[in-house]
């Protein structure tokens, strides 16, 4: 069983930043708020940590790729292909509950070791898990919690770990509960933005 962990974000506790990185850079995966839902996380790098998601998730179609949560706009450029155009209506969208889906750019393969054309990349409003891949120093692998028995995303962190906790090694939890909302998915791959899947950020935005 994991450990449940309690923390604050006002400003971040380094101590408990400090446990997270180490739990995330030892193939660990640990569950945080992104603001409109709960996430499972881990470094993209760590295939250990992916197989241990994808144990959380079984029915996660095995083709499709986590997505990437990043600190700003200047850390997804260093993975992925962003125009003028695309910086601009990125600047409204982020942070905020948008998962965009972006090329790849020739660096995504050394820097992740992953071979992908197209990347989902998220920058999330939320001040501790923003926090977090500041501290880790890097994107982190990320996948929405599923939703519980009652069809229902889990909004808090103890029902994240009621749930979840055997196969985690923390749950990163500030007590406050969560939308249960998904995000606005849009695929930018073609130029014009196309909105895949809608959810909690307004497309007007766009």
């Amino acid at each position: 069983m994991g450990e449940h962990l309690y923390t604050y974000n006002d400003p971040p506790n380094p101590r408990h930043l400090d446990q997270i990185v180490e739990v995330l850079r030892s193939n660990g995966v640990i569950a945080l708020p992104t603001g409109t839902n709960w996430a499972f996380c881990a470094d993209p790098t760590s295939k250990k940590a992916n197989q241990r998601i994808r144990m959380l998730k079984p029915g996660h179609p095995k083709e499709l790729p986590f997505s990437l949560l990043c600190k700003d706009i200047s850390m997804a450029t260093t993975m992925t292909t962003i125009d003028g155009s695309a910086f601009r209506m990125l600047n409204r969208a982020w942070p905020g509950p948008f998962t965009m889906l972006l090329r790849s750019n020739r660096q995504l393969p050394r820097l992740l070791k992953t071979k992908r054309e197209v990347v989902g990349v998220r920058i999330p409003d939320d001040p501790l898990t923003l926090a977090v891949v500041e501290h880790f120093g890097g994107p982190l692998m990320a996948s929405t919690v599923p939703r519980g028995d009652d069809g229902q995303h889990l909004r808090m962190g103890y029902e994240v770990f009621e749930a979840h906790g055997h196969g985690l090694d923390l749950v990163v939890d500030v007590g406050d509960e969560l939308p249960g909302s998904q995000t606005t998915v849009v695929d930018l791959t073609s130029g014009a933005p196309e909105v895949v899947r809608e959810g909690a950020g307004d497309v007007s935005l766009l």
